[in-house]
């Protein structure tokens, strides 16, 4: 039984740096997501942020589109510097360029309600961002 046990850690430790290292997902360190599609021209991820939480230090990879399917409010930090806007439902926007760690960007859900947000990131733009 104690076998199983550290065999199941171990693949579920290894499911999450499996994420965590492929360059075309978006990976949060404090927020699951959900792989709704992949293929080799796109990757589509969704996640939900609920109120009060941080999605924690993270990079982005370029060429990413997101939509917010429930906005709200979000607050954005880089470093010391914070911003916070209103996000509406249905908010289309695109980024082309990448956010490295070593910005220390992490954004939070500062409103009152869940926001739920989906990322497609283009494979061409992330192959060459790792």
């Amino acid at each position: 039984m104690k076998k199983l046990i550290l065999i199941l850690a171990l693949l579920f430790s290894f499911n999450g740096w499996a994420e965590q290292s492929n360059p075309c997902h978006q990976y949060y360190p404090n927020i699951p997501g959900e792989l709704l599609l992949e293929n080799d021209k796109l990757v589509v991820q969704r996640f939900t942020i609920q109120p009060g939480q941080w999605e924690g230090i993270h990079s982005h990879p370029p060429d990413q589109l997101y939509i917010h399917i429930k906005g709200g409010e979000w607050t954005v930090k880089y470093g010391d510097e914070a911003t916070t806007s209103y996000s509406p439902t249905g908010e289309i926007g695109w980024d082309d360029s990448a956010t490295e760690l070593n910005e220390l960007h992490e954004s939070g859900n500062t409103g009152d309600e869940s926001i739920d947000l989906v990322w497609v990131t283009l494979k061409p733009g992330c192959m060459g961002s790792n």
